[in-house]
């Protein structure tokens, strides 16, 4: 088997990875200085969706450079994301998140639908993998240890078809599944963490005094899952960019050829 084709299996297997060295030292402070500028000055967006989502997060951040574009189609993972969702995926979003002191999404959760539902009493036969339709990407622009809050993961519970409940917690209030507890994927600055979108995550709080977490996001999507580009249908990608990008890049965020339906 190739690299490749391991990492594809060990992701279907466990519902995530943790991939070491992605960036440059370079490429983290160029993008780590870019996420903090785009913080300094309130966003609109943000706004819309509250005085938490104002402080964390800001979103479409390929608008805000060359270095954030370069993302999209990054050489050292843009195979492994095709390899997992085809070759006519593209970009789902592009978000910036900054989790202060005490902060994090820190609910177990999967996102958005579950998408292969089954019941609890319902094995899933080990030969059927779990369809991936979304994966998505942390890319970690310091180093995050255990106090800082890493994005925690349960193996395996991509295939449970569902999300977390009540009856999956245990004392500490974190989840199992078949056995597999919690997985801290901590790593240093230029990590990245890719994950299935129905694996149950979360991004644990930031315990330390005085420090910021500070991640930059991509997650992907097959093509018939809807880009959230807000505001959405009305949403017109600058032309500068599709200037600047390769036809590779160009399909990525969302210039898709002819195809099904049209």
């Amino acid at each position: 088997m190739t690299e490749l084709e391991v990492l594809v299996d060990k992701f279907h297997c466990d519902g995530f990875l943790v991939l070491p060295d992605i960036l440059t030292k370079s490429e983290v402070a160029v993008l780590l200085a870019g996420v903090k500028k785009a913080f300094e000055e309130p966003n609109p967006e943000s706004a819309i969706y509250g005085e938490t989502m104002q402080r964390i997060w800001r979103p479409k951040m390929f608008e805000q450079g060359p270095e954030f574009e370069a993302l999209v189609d990054h050489p050292n993972v843009i195979d492994l994301v095709e390899a997992i969702l085809g070759n006519d995926c593209h970009l789902v979003a592009n978000s910036a998140l900054r989790t202060g002191t005490g902060e994090g999404i820190s609910g177990w959760h999967a996102d958005e639908t579950i998408r292969f539902p089954r019941p609890k009493g319902v094995p899933l036969d080990p030969r059927i993998p779990s369809p991936c339709f979304l994966a998505n990407f942390n890319y970690y622009l310091c180093d995050v240890d255990e106090e800082l809050g890493p994005t925690q993961f349960i193996p395996g519970s991509h295939r449970s078809g569902r999300a977390p409940d009540a009856d999956d917690m245990d004392a500490d209030g974190n989840p199992s599944y078949e056995g597999n507890g919690v997985f801290s994927a901590v790593g240093a600055a230029g990590t990245a963490v890719l994950w299935h979108d129905q694996t149950w995550h979360r991004g644990a709080p930031n315990r330390s005094a005085d420090r910021t977490r500070w991640v930059q996001q991509a997650p992907y999507g097959r093509r018939y899952i809807a880009q959230r580009f807000y505001p959405f249908l009305n949403y017109h990608m600058p032309e500068d960019i599709l200037e600047r990008a390769n036809s590779r890049r160009k399909r990525l965020l969302g210039l898709h050829s002819i195809g099904a339906y049209g």
